[in-house]
């Protein structure tokens, strides 16, 4: 399955400031187009229809002026989860969160562990433990997954 499918139409070129000033504009990364795992587990299935659900959000739904959630921040949702879940893995709850964002939550066995997603290259992971280890607090996260590998694997 392609990204593409999860936007039926023609997506535009995203476009960002870099934030280190010049003026340059430069354009998303192929990430629309790139091919990904086939969906083989049920878990892939619910979330790729959920992010298209999300993706499909009118602008204000929140009661402010957040619109949907982007091709890309979802195109790098499934990427995470992709390189992290297991096929067995209960798929996550997945709500829209202010500007864009996605949040995607398990609240089982012991464990809340809570990705929140903002755009492409800048998550944070949240992981608390019922048994009294210490909590994971709001860790950035942008190309390496092992710690959400990791907590992920604790649910069975």
């Amino acid at each position: 399955m392609s990204l593409l499918e999860l936007h039926h139409e023609p997506s535009p070129v995203v476009e960002w400031q870099p934030g280190y000033g010049h003026g340059h504009t430069w354009t998303s990364f192929g990430l629309v187009e790139a091919d990904i795992a086939p969906p083989q587990s049920d878990w892939r299935k619910r979330v790729m229809r959920r992010l298209r659900e999300l993706m499909r959000l009118r602008a204000g739904w929140d009661g402010y002026c957040s619109g949907p959630v982007s091709v890309t921040t979802a195109a790098y949702a499934v990427a995470i989860l992709d390189s992290s879940m297991r096929s067995h893995t209960n798929p996550p709850a997945i709500v829209p969160s202010n500007g864009g964002a996605v949040q995607l939550e398990w609240h089982e066995a012991g464990l809340d562990i809570e990705l929140m997603i903002y755009r492409p290259l800048d998550a944070e992971l949240s992981v608390h433990y019922h048994d009294g280890r210490p909590s994971i607090e709001e860790v950035a996260l942008t190309t390496n997954f092992d710690r959400l590998s990791d907590a992920l694997q604790e649910l069975g």
